[in-house]
């Protein structure tokens, strides 16, 4: 069992529930027998099978096979129950044996998700006043998740239901009027003192649940559903749970589920992508706070996930609600995911980075209680407030950019600065046209926030992680306060499947095959490439490859081929067809790292850079590339003498064939996993009846009852427009055709007129009835 190698939450140790498996549909048994040994991560599982007596014998060989296969993983033991007999009695005998365990009652059918026992039984346990705990099941609309009204159609991957249904939940437990047999936990004092009251109930399992429910509400105790665990059923179909109409009713129409359904419905439509599951299983959670510009920092993010599969890495990021609108914070629970598992709107938006904001300390508050964060990686504050440097775990900030400590992201201004006084940031406000990302503060202010920013970081010791040494030489020169802060140089991984590109050899008067790879902006060069266009006209052909609409634009005024976008997958490929000597890398401002100049080398390709920042660093001049200095000048005359000495080129793309493979993204994880040790957790320790939200049902209500009227409202309002076009057809027509006729010079055709005119009404009353109008109405 999985149990015995791993660690619990401190309030699911206890042994595990006594499985009462009804054995009553053998052909569905086997599938829900696995579930429930495999995914039980509670000691001491021990599995009852309830057998019918008059079991064919086709079907007690079946029973044999799947006794035996339990035999290395759970205690078994079986009870018979005979035709007719009432299950109390049955119940009452399967339980004897094990005083004081809680009891799973299971149907055959059930699909059981990983840790089912541990999440009904934090559920069951949370307060005194719990006598039994359902997960979420679509046998009746009292517990379903998948709503047949939404038009879903739950998929086969009831697993894949349940774990977008824990991150999508709320962790939360309600109140319920009935429990349903399919999976129930029940717990045992209540279970005891309930049995001898209740009586025979029939050999239901379902008719005595119901029983049972009445009985607990007499006394005070009550059933609840978990928005946190969903079971799929593929058996016979049981019987459903009979509550008492007036709280079916009640509960139907102000369902506690609403939010869930709606978010897992919605979820299902997008093709139910994958999703994390923090404080389930052992994996530590990491969250990555980040912003959505898209480039090499996503590209950063989504590849760290996929390469660290030993943690969860959630994703907190920001994007804008229009330039003038308000602002958005969004939670993934990883990396893969497409859909986000929390959203706020925050009233008061931030449009660069704020020093303090009481709505992002209330997210990060809800963040850390709902999913069990352990450490957090800061790959940008844009849009993030600086709360997030004070929160009481383990912090790296990843210098991705030179951002807040510079107000323009990239410290370009003229040249490559080396220092930023406050005078300095107020003529770079004023006069640097690289600095036009935010304007929200004013140069004193921002001058306050990065001293705030370093500040912080000293004194809670938190350390920064560069891809290039540039990076951290130049954050120190900006920021003297960075001194005392330890930075460590973890350079990116990057994994390329596809093969080097063989080298593509070149005559001295055949011109240079360049590519531009990324999209094309003025800090990416754009003016310098322009500039240069002319001098590089007769020696290269120059392709633009994923360059965006700006580029395509000026590929175009160049003369020269692009394509405006690809797939990660298609570069090689892309590469391949156009055969590059070299390609081109013009950004005017230092890159921090540069994942275009990693996808040149892992493909053989010699990069031209500007002898910036992370060119500098990676590149050596002649070796495995060459630089020049970022002006047209500079790059037409390496054009030039690269094009009269085509050795040069063909010399580095032999290196760069030679050369041992580039390290992978597995192998940067594990140089962050050195500097945050994360141990596995406890299986199960997330908290329940913590969630936001335990009364979203009616607004949820309402909103699928104005969707519906508006949907309406949009019907009536199509077929009127068809009524009104084809009354507008039907009248051109009409005064087409009587023109034709020209009675006034034609007299003898105004009986045909008439039938005319006597046709156009017929047409009009099928219109303003709703009907299609027919093609030809006979005359009379």
């Amino acid at each position: 069992m999985i149990a015995e190698r791993l660690v619990l939450s401190e309030s699911v140790r206890g042994p595990g529930p006594l499985a009462i498996v009804v054995a009553d549909d053998v052909a569905a048994l086997g599938k829900t027998v696995r579930g429930l040994v495999e995914n039980a991560v509670m000691p001491g599982l021990h599995v009852c099978f309830v057998v019918p007596e008059s079991m064919p014998t086709s079907a007690r060989a079946t029973m044999e096979g799947i006794r035996t296969s339990l035999e290395t993983r759970a205690a078994w033991s079986v009870a018979q129950a005979a035709t007719g007999a009432d299950f109390v009695a049955t119940l009452c005998t399967a339980i004897a044996p094990h005083p004081q365990r809680d009891v799973a009652l299971i149907a055959a059918g059930a699909s059981l998700p990983f840790a089912w026992d541990a999440r009904l039984a934090k559920a069951l346990h949370a307060e005194p006043g719990i006598a039994a705990a359902v997960p979420m099941c679509d046998i009746s609309p009292l517990f379903a998740l998948v709503d047949e009204k939404l038009g879903v159609e739950p998929p086969n991957d009831a697993a894949s239901v349940d774990r977008t249904a824990y991150v999508m939940g709320d962790r939360s437990y309600y109140e319920v009027p009935a429990v349903h047999a399919v999976c129930t936990y029940l717990r045992r004092d209540a279970l005891d003192a309930a049995l001898p009251i209740v009586g025979a109930s029939g050999a239901e399992p379902q008719r005595l649940l119901d029983a049972l429910a009445v009985r607990w509400r007499a006394t005070g105790l009550c059933c609840v559903v978990c928005d946190y665990l969903y079971v799929g059923f593929a058996g016979r179909a049981p019987a459903l749970p009979s509550p008492p109409d007036v709280d079916a009713a009640a509960l139907l129409r102000d369902h506690p589920l609403g939010g869930v359904r709606r978010a897992v419905n919605d979820a299902i439509r997008r093709g139910l992508p994958p999703v994390s599951t923090p404080g389930l299983d052992h994996r530590p959670v990491q969250l990555h706070v980040m912003h959505f510009w898209g480039g090499g920092l996503e590209r950063w993010v989504r590849d760290f996930g996929r390469g660290d599969p030993s943690h969860i890495n959630m994703m907190l990021a920001t994007y804008r609600i229009g330039e003038t609108g308000g602002q958005r914070i969004v939670l993934y629970s990883d990396p893969r995911a497409l859909i986000p598992v929390r959203t706020w709107d925050i009233a008061r938006p931030i449009r660069s980075t704020a020093a303090g904001s009481v709505e992002y300390r209330r997210i990060l508050a809800q963040i850390f209680e709902e999913f069990e964060v352990e450490a957090i990686i800061v790959s940008s504050l844009i849009g993030h407030s600086l709360d997030v440097l004070e929160q009481p775990v383990k912090t790296l900030v990843v210098g991705h950019d030179f951002y807040p400590v510079c107000q323009a992201i990239n410290p370009q201004f003229g040249t490559t600065c080396v220092h930023c006084t406050l005078d300095d940031l107020r003529r770079c406000a004023a006069s640097n046209p690289l600095n036009d990302f935010f304007h929200d503060q004013t140069s004193d202010e921002w001058h306050e926030l990065r001293e705030l920013y370093a500040k912080r970081l000293v004194a809670r010791g938190i350390e920064i992680v560069v891809p290039s040494p540039s990076v951290a030489v130049t954050l120190r020169q900006l920021s003297p306060r960075l001194a005392d802060v330890s930075m460590h140089l973890i350079p990116h991984g990057r994994d390329v499947d596809a093969p080097r590109i063989p080298p593509s050899p070149r005559a001295a008067t055949e011109p240079l095959r360049l590519v531009v790879l990324g999209r094309m902006s003025p800090r990416k060069g754009a003016e310098l490439l322009r500039a240069a266009s002319g001098g590089l006209r007769r020696i290269a052909q120059v392709t633009f490859v994923g360059c965006g609409e700006d580029g395509v634009a000026l590929a175009k005024a160049c003369g020269w081929q692009s394509i405006e976008r690809y797939l990660p997958d298609e570069l090689p490929d892309i590469l391949r067809g156009i055969t590059p000597h070299a390609g081109l890398l013009a950004s005017i401002v230092p890159e921090s790292f540069s994942y275009t100049l990693s996808e040149l080398l892992l493909l053989g390709i010699p990069p031209l850079a500007t002898d910036l920042g992370s060119f500098r660093d990676r590149i050596v001049d002649g070796e495995n590339g060459f630089l020049f200095e970022p002006n047209p000048h500079a790059l037409v005359a390496l054009a030039r003498r690269l094009h009269a000495q085509p050795e040069l080129l063909a010399g580095v793309a032999r290196n760069l064939a030679a050369a041992p493979r580039a390290r992978t993204t597995a192998e940067m994880v594990g140089d962050y996993h050195s500097l945050l040790p994360l141990e596995a957790r406890p299986v199960a320790r997330f908290r329940v009846g913590v969630g936001r939200q335990t009364g979203l049902t009616e607004p949820y209500r309402q909103l699928d009852e104005a969707y519906a009227q508006l949907s309406e409202a949009y019907k009536q309002k199509d077929a009127a427009y068809e009524r009104e076009r084809a009354l507008r057809a039907t009248y051109e027509a009409f005064v087409q055709e009587l023109r034709a006729l020209e009675v006034l010079t034609h007299p003898w055709r105004a009986p045909k007129a008439v039938e005319l005119v006597y046709a156009f009404n017929k047409k009009l009353q099928s219109v303003a009835a709703g009907r299609v109008p027919e093609a030809d109405i006979p005359a009379r």
